[in-house]
């Protein structure tokens, strides 16, 4: 299990994590920057998810809207995108509580390409559904809500 499936997951189960200061960051700095591009196909969007047979995500950085900093708990999650439409979720060495107090976690996700989604846990107590912002090759940036907050991140693979 590798870097992107973490950074799914680790957006997935923002909740509760510490909020560790960081310095000369406000709120103007904290905002993802990306390129916002989509590919043009249902093809291309599962090649670049999957990669294959499956694919490990990273998260790269994320933001919670309202919150100077980070949240520092979910840097070294994984979340692996498996063609079968499971998906493996490594929640790191720091885990940050509340809903990520499982190192490890499985479940589903689906893509809906017309609507720019990704959605995990499909009808459960845990879906979580993210808007795709930015898909390409390299890189995902998805933006979700958490509470009241807008949640953005951005993740890697190997």
């Amino acid at each position: 299990m590798n870097h992107l499936s973490k950074l799914f997951l680790l957006v997935l189960v923002i909740s509760a994590c510490s909020v560790v200061e960081v310095e000369n960051m406000d709120n103007e700095n904290s905002e993802i920057n990306f390129e916002s591009t989509f590919p043009n196909s249902a093809i291309d969007v599962n090649a670049y998810l999957l990669g294959g047979a499956s694919r490990t995500w990273t998260t790269l950085e994320f933001t919670i809207d309202g919150v100077d900093g980070f949240q520092n708990c979910r840097l070294d999650d994984q979340i692996q995108l498996n063609s079968d439409k499971t998906y493996d979720y490594d929640g790191g060495d720091m885990l940050c509580g509340a809903e990520d107090d499982q190192k490890l976690k499985s479940g589903t996700w689906e893509v809906d390409v017309d609507n720019r989604t990704l959605t995990f846990d499909a009808g459960t107590d845990r879906e979580g559904i993210f808007h795709i912002e930015s898909l390409n090759a390299e890189e995902i940036v998805v933006r979700s809500q958490y509470y009241s907050w807008e949640v953005l991140g951005k993740f890697t693979h190997e």
